[in-house]
């Protein structure tokens, strides 16, 4: 019966980094971001937006891969938490960009709502990072859980479900405490309910 224990506890951590890293952020935020898109905007206009937003989220995601190939990350996610400040100023100024390349296109307001809060709740997050590591998953699926309801109703209640699963594989693989996790999805739901409801 021990055997068995060590290897439930494998699987479980197995599948814990799977969700951690099909659940990341980028492709969270990216799909909310164009299902808002497709549903506030023509569908060219809507493959435009997303294009740009993709864009943005393949230049933050290069920035990281040059740094964890320069060994000055330890991971993609950042688990350290006095690595992450340049990488959340690149993140912070690449969410500026976006936002500035939206307004250029004229895009629907509850897309720039949606990014405008999702910048705000990043720029909360990373602030919070310098003195305590909150999670920033769980920050991207607390904002994406309320802003899915407020901006796509039913279709959000995906987002919704999205959020537990987030929140237990970042605690699962020790990247978090609850606490930590939890204070993420705050901080990003409450951006969202701000600038959404």
């Amino acid at each position: 019966m021990a055997s068995g224990k060590p290897h439930q506890r494998l699987a479980r951590l197995r599948a814990a980094r799977l969700l951690t890293d099909a659940l990341n952020p980028f492709f969270v935020f990216t799909a909310l971001y164009a299902l808002v898109a497709f549903g506030e905007a023509s569908a060219l206009q809507a493959t435009l937006y997303v294009a740009v937003e993709l864009a943005a989220a393949a230049f933050v995601a290069g920035y990281v891969f040059l740094l964890r190939r320069r060994s000055r990350v330890g991971d993609f996610w950042i688990s350290a938490r006095r690595q992450r400040h340049a990488p959340a100023l690149v993140l912070l100024a690449t969410f500026a960009a976006l936002l500035g390349s939206l307004a250029l296109l004229g895009a629907p307001e509850n897309l720039v709502a949606t990014t405008f809060s999702m910048g705000l709740a990043s720029a909360a997050v990373a602030a919070t990072t310098l003195a305590w590591k909150a999670s920033a998953h769980s920050a991207v699926a607390g904002h994406a859980a309320v802003a899915g309801l407020l901006v796509l109703g039913p279709l959000g209640s995906l987002f919704v479900l999205v959020l537990p699963l987030v929140l237990w594989s970042r605690v699962a693989i020790e990247a978090h405490t609850l606490a930590q996790a939890l204070a993420g999805a705050g901080i990003g739901a409450a951006f969202a309910a701000a600038f959404l409801a």
